[in-house]
């Protein structure tokens, strides 16, 4: 049974995925992640949550809109990591090809199978001179 491996949608693939509303929400995600890294706004969010209970309001308000928040804020980290491994892997790629001597079937090995990935280190391990 073959093995299910995670490939990307590109624009030839799903062209609705570069729409201007596609490109402004992860745009105006990227803002609000940034932002909400700052330790100022780490400061600010505890300032909120003390304020709101000493004020004397609901606690599971306060929780629920801190769980949606924080699903929310989770989402946007993980989006703003994706396009940076997938930066990192492009440049990664970028020199490997480029550099005369190096294996071309290790550029874009994050695509590859557990299996395939073996091959390709134990080939590696085979050509490297003991000692």
């Amino acid at each position: 049974m073959g093995r299910w491996t995670y490939r990307r949608a590109t624009s030839e693939q799903s062209p609705s995925l570069m729409t201007p509303t596609h490109r402004w929400v992860g745009q105006l995600s990227n803002i609000i992640a940034n932002a909400a890294a700052h330790p100022v706004s780490q400061i600010l969010a505890l300032a909120l949550c003390l304020g709101w209970l000493l004020s004397g309001r609901s606690a599971t308000a306060l929780a629920s809109a801190a769980s949606i928040g924080g699903l929310m804020l989770t989402q946007m980290v993980l989006n703003q990591q994706r396009r940076r491994d997938i930066a990192l892997h492009l440049k990664i790629d970028e020199l490997i090809l480029s550099k005369g001597g190096a294996r071309d079937e290790v550029a874009g090995i994050e695509h590859k199978t557990e299996e395939e990935m073996e091959r390709i280190r134990a080939g590696r391990e085979a050509d490297q001179p003991n000692g």
